[in-house]
């Protein structure tokens, strides 16, 4: 899935069944009340007038389809007259899987909405209850199957760290998740914030939560699975802001996470195909897409410290080629 501008239009909490116990929308979208209808169409005229290239327009924050039909169709109505008017490029929106029927997709293509985002989380269902989620891993498979049957783009939105997730459960998530073959997915570690359930489970120490270093290990996990599955991974980690940076109290936020997810995705690649020369001397180029060089090299050029480190007769370069999908390397020894 290419990579859009989006400009989300946040309705934090409205159409949600339950609460979740790591959910603040006030905190991660910076405000507490919903968008108008009429504050849809500022906002992307706002948009225009910033230099916004057209953006999709993008109903974030909530369960938008469990939202009363009188709302949802006047937010609708508002974006699909901006699309018409040239100041939005397409829909999106976010929703549970439980709260898509065949009536719901009906009225989304009837307001000429592309791509629905299912707040997945898990496809465990331990880890979903414990969770407050109210919903199954099998409602997600229905859904996306659905969604697909009706024309929609799909992106899974998962997290890594809920109460109850493990390591194994993890990959096996990302793996079943894979299967349903979305055109993409997010994922978002898990971070605590005041005045959710997990805060409260923190403070009592019935909750750990991982650290950014663990949340970056069990992204690459994922992020492994879904880039060999050749699922695009939209992002890693909430969008950081200040706002957002200060409300965090503990658990996995990091204004690089997806950059740390990715770096430690690429050092275990590299390793594993340096591995057969372990204990050899010589040079070893690895080729890389050409926007990726970062992300094989490592945050301070970590990933060749912990190469070097590793496999210390080998010299290790990493260069970006135009038009590369696949990373390769090659090896020339050397004597001595």
């Amino acid at each position: 899935m290419a990579k859009k501008a989006i400009l989300p239009v946040f309705v934090p909490h409205l159409g949600c069944p339950c609460r979740c116990v790591f959910c603040n929308q006030r905190a991660i979208a910076g405000q507490a009340a919903p968008v108008t209808a009429d504050e849809v169409r500022r906002l992307a005229e706002g948009a225009r007038r910033d230099g916004l290239r057209t953006p999709e327009l993008a109903f974030y924050g909530g369960s938008f389809t469990a939202v009363a039909e009188s709302l949802q169709e006047a937010l609708l109505a508002a974006a699909q007259g901006c699309v018409r008017d040239g100041l939005a490029s397409g829909i999106r929106l976010s929703t549970r899987p439980d709260c898509i029927d065949a009536r719901v997709c009906a009225r989304l293509r009837r307001y000429g909405v592309g791509t629905v985002e299912l707040g997945a989380q898990s496809m465990d269902d331990g880890v979903l209850r414990q969770a407050g989620r109210g919903h199954t891993a099998q409602d997600t498979v229905q859904a996306a199957a659905l969604l697909r049957a009706h024309g929609f783009s799909v992106v899974l939105q998962l997290m890594a760290g809920l109460p109850g997730d493990t390591r194994e459960a993890g990959r096996e998530t990302a793996r079943r998740a894979a299967a349903l073959r979305p055109d993409g997915v997010r994922i978002y570690p898990v971070a605590v914030l005041p005045g959710t359930v997990l805060y409260d489970m923190w403070r009592a120490g019935t909750y750990t939560p991982l650290t950014v270093a663990q949340a970056a290990s069990r992204c690459a996990d994922m992020l492994e699975t879904f880039t060999e599955a050749g699922i695009a991974v939209l992002r890693v980690g909430l969008n950081p802001t200040e706002e957002l940076g200060a409300e965090v109290v503990a658990g996995a936020y990091h204004p690089a996470m997806g950059e740390l997810a990715w770096n430690e995705a690429y050092y275990r690649r590299m390793a594993a195909l340096l591995a057969p020369y372990r204990g050899q001397r010589g040079d070893a180029v690895f080729s890389v897409p050409a926007g990726d060089v970062s992300k094989a090299v490592g945050q301070k050029r970590g990933n060749l410290a912990r190469l070097g480190r590793e496999f210390p007769g080998v010299r290790v370069r990493v260069r970006g080629e135009d038009g590369l999908a696949v990373m390769g390397m090659a090896f020339t020894a050397s004597g001595g």
